[in-house]
């Protein structure tokens, strides 16, 4: 492989972590003066390491080692931290509206034997709004129940974009902290519209070939999920850990030809460093 293949081929990954950070930086400065952007922002660099499925049903995988800047940011509406960009539209004590923001990193199908010869996977960003219901708190614990509902378009080549239909994560969410560590669980199941499933597991006319049949996918239950992150700051520095366990045996769509695993295994490591602090 060329190096100038090398670098396109690796570009699309550090777009789907840059742009939503852009994107967020955008909205605060919209909503806020510079002065009180700037007294409210905290900024850092940081590295992460992901190995990952090419996505749900696929037995091959990637790893994915890349430099990341790092926004915090607490406005009276607009927050940005490490669980991504939230919008509060709605707070009450027992109930909190906000924006969501997903999604999953390309796929180049010359990598996937079972999409060999497709269109490639674009980066897919998911935005739509979650629903917050705070179930118990004691000690340092928090339970809760996340309701988010988004919808999917995928960004490809030349800026453009396709609709990609929407998607449901419906999970408990567990929260335990203690000074400066803190651990996460969520646990929950995954749906998605037909438009969206067919992206990922529709084969088409001109996609049919002797080992790969014709196949029209259907809405309903990509699987369901177990996730837990685990977050120590000391000083200036976060070290995170991050893992997904996905069980898709009662997914809609196992007949497809492009699905061929019922599991799916995410893990990754991150450290950030914070060179300026909210406040200072």
């Amino acid at each position: 492989m060329d190096r100038e293949h090398a670098m396109n081929r690796k570009s699309p990954y550090l777009n789907a972590l840059v742009a939503p950070l852009l994107i967020a930086l955008s909205s605060v400065v919209f909503a806020e003066d510079i002065d009180t952007l700037w007294d409210n922002l905290t900024i850092g660099v940081g590295v992460a390491a992901v190995d990952y499925p090419h996505y749900p049903g696929s037995s091959q995988s990637d790893t994915l080692v890349a430099p990341l800047p790092y926004l915090e940011y607490s406005g009276d509406w607009l927050s940005i931290d490490r669980d991504g960009v939230q919008a509060a539209l709605f707070k009450s004590e027992r109930f909190e509206l906000d924006i969501s923001v997903s999604g999953s990193l390309p796929v180049n199908n010359d990598d996937n034997r079972l999409r060999e010869g497709m269109d490639d996977l674009g980066l897919i960003i998911e935005v739509g709004p979650e629903l917050e219901v705070s179930l118990s708190e004691w000690g340092n614990n928090r339970l809760q129940l996340h309701l988010p509902l988004r919808a999917a378009i995928e960004l490809l080549g030349e800026g453009s974009v396709n609709t990609a239909g929407w998607v449901f994560d419906p999970r408990l969410h567990y929260q335990w902290n203690k000074n400066d560590l803190e651990f996460e669980v969520d646990l929950g199941a995954y749906w998605a519209s037909r438009e969206y499933n067919q992206l990922i597991y529709g084969v088409g006319p001109v996609d049919v070939t002797p080992v790969r049949s014709l196949y029209s996918a259907d809405s309903g239950l990509v699987g369901y999920r177990l996730s837990t992150t685990l977050q120590y700051d000391v000083n200036n520095w976060s070290f995170l850990a991050y893992a997904r366990y996905m069980d898709l045996a009662s997914s809609a769509n196992e007949t497809s030809p492009l699905f061929e695993d019922d599991r799916y295994a995410l893990f990754g490591l991150g450290a950030i460093w914070r060179f300026k602090i909210a406040g200072q």
